[in-house]
């Protein structure tokens, strides 16, 4: 990654994205103030963050298998934990977003590529008591750390699968039958993405969302993502520069938003 690359395409961003009163679509309006722009305060999450806290403090190493782009901060083979959970786990704000969302779409069922240490997979699954999370991870020593994650916070709504996303997503998907949710956090390459999309898309409903990481992290992630916007299955797109937010429901109008966040 070419960080300086990143802050001109950060740049472009901020100056092009707009404020809630410039959406005049009611359901994205909706969406703005009650999830993308809500200071709402959750009790459910403060285990979540103490949790964050601790990772961001242990010293521990583990042996990494990246079988994807490979960390855009530390990409070597050994890591300590708190490296990961600082440079690799979701944020706090990104979090807290995906809990949200899950929230106010009354998710029940969701998969994850990319499961890292359990930070975003325990804001899905705090999100819904009914909701259920499939987890993808490629590592297997990751996978160990986010079970300790999901049992220290005592969350059993997550199932971990470990192993390659070619060989696992297309039978996790098989298993949930119907996707309400997707978070694409892990490959964050142009064609992995686009396939995992692709797949993703034959188990999905009108209702559907997808969350997309990275979006701007290299010029192929931006070439996904353009893909992805002029799918003709997809009608309505929200681009949040970390990460962007996707919708089928084709009662929406098409449409590409840019929105400060």
């Amino acid at each position: 990654m070419n960080v300086l690359k990143l802050i001109l395409r950060y740049l472009n961003y901020f100056f092009k994205s707009k404020s809630k009163h410039s959406v005049h679509s009611p359901f994205v309006y909706e969406l703005v103030t009650k999830v993308i722009n809500s200071k709402s305060v959750n009790n459910d999450l403060h285990e979540i963050e103490k949790l964050r806290a601790d990772l961001c403090k242990n010293d521990n190493w583990i042996q990494i298998t990246d079988l994807g782009a490979g960390s855009s901060i530390n990409n070597v083979k050994k890591r300590k934990i708190k490296d990961i959970a600082k440079n690799s786990a979701k944020s706090k704000k990104y979090g807290k977003l995906l809990y949200r969302l899950a929230n106010f779409l009354n998710v029940k069922n969701c998969i994850e590529l990319g499961t890292s240490l359990g930070i975003s997979s325990s804001y899905l699954a705090r999100a819904n008591k009914d909701l259920v999370v499939y987890t993808l991870e490629g590592c297997p020593n990751t996978a160990k750390e986010a079970k300790k994650s999901h049992e220290y916070l005592k969350i059993d709504n997550v199932n971990i699968t470990v192993g390659d996303f070619n060989d696992n997503l297309i039978p996790t998907l098989k298993k949930i039958k119907s996707l309400d949710f997707a978070f694409i956090d892990g490959n964050h390459q142009e064609e992995p993405t686009i396939k995992y999309f692709e797949e993703c898309l034959k188990f999905c409903h009108e209702k559907s969302v997808f969350v997309f990481d990275d979006i701007h992290w290299s010029k192929g992630m931006e070439n996904a993502w353009t893909y992805i916007k002029n799918h003709p299955k997809v009608f309505v797109t929200i681009d949040l520069f970390f990460v962007g937010l996707v919708f089928l429901n084709s009662k929406q109008e098409k449409e590409h938003f840019t929105i400060k966040f």
